[in-house]
């Protein structure tokens, strides 16, 4: 059989530090994060305007978070783009290096929401990471493992504003934990699928 082994790779967490010390956070200031490389079919353009639509809806400031030290396929452009989406508004572009992997999990905690409404992922370990420290996020079709209730569609600035709300809606019910039945459903499967191919390879 044939198959991806980007896609079947059981995902796990950071260990060693406590994923559930409170993150002191601004009362006016909504925090999400967009992160991964840049390129224009991870969707960052529309994403952050769906952002900022939210954020306005909420009567608070936007803080767009991204990785800008990694541009992909031409996602030059897209970077420029955001930039200016950004400029004269009273929203802000935060900008993050590439980070290692517990670094990276620090800051997602600090984060309201992420959003990875991409046109095209296989497994997305952004999203994941989010899932794993219990962080709402929105995706798209394209990460099959995410429940339908965080699905967005990448075409849409109101689907993705639309899913956000209930994002926030649905914390105070935990739905958001779908996701992590989801995921562990994924890594399940990923072990099967590598103890069958290691007891052929025998």
């Amino acid at each position: 059989m044939l198959f991806r082994s980007n896609i079947y790779v059981p995902h796990v967490g950071s260990q060693g530090y406590d994923h559930q010390t409170p993150v002191d956070k601004h009362p006016d200031i909504l925090d999400i994060g967009c992160f991964g490389a840049i390129r224009p079919l991870k969707n960052h353009l529309i994403q952050a305007m769906a952002a900022m639509t939210f954020a306005d809806e909420l009567g608070k400031e936007l803080h767009f978070h991204v990785n800008s030290t990694r541009l992909e396929q031409k996602g030059d452009n897209v970077y420029k783009n955001l930039k200016a989406l950004f400029e004269g508004s009273k929203h802000k572009l935060v900008e993050h290096d590439w980070l290692l992997h517990e670094s990276f999990h620090h800051l997602i905690r600090k984060m309201d929401f992420g959003l990875q409404v991409s046109f095209s992922e296989t497994f997305n370990i952004v999203a994941a990471d989010f899932v794993h420290l219990k962080v709402p996020i929105i995706g798209s079709n394209e990460i099959e493992w995410m429940s339908c209730l965080y699905k967005a569609k990448p075409t849409s600035l109101e689907s993705i504003v639309n899913h956000l709300w209930l994002a926030k809606l649905g914390k105070s019910f935990g739905l958001h934990t779908l996701n992590n039945l989801g995921l562990e459903r994924y890594n399940e499967e990923a072990i099967e699928v590598w103890k069958n191919f290691l007891h052929r390879s025998e």
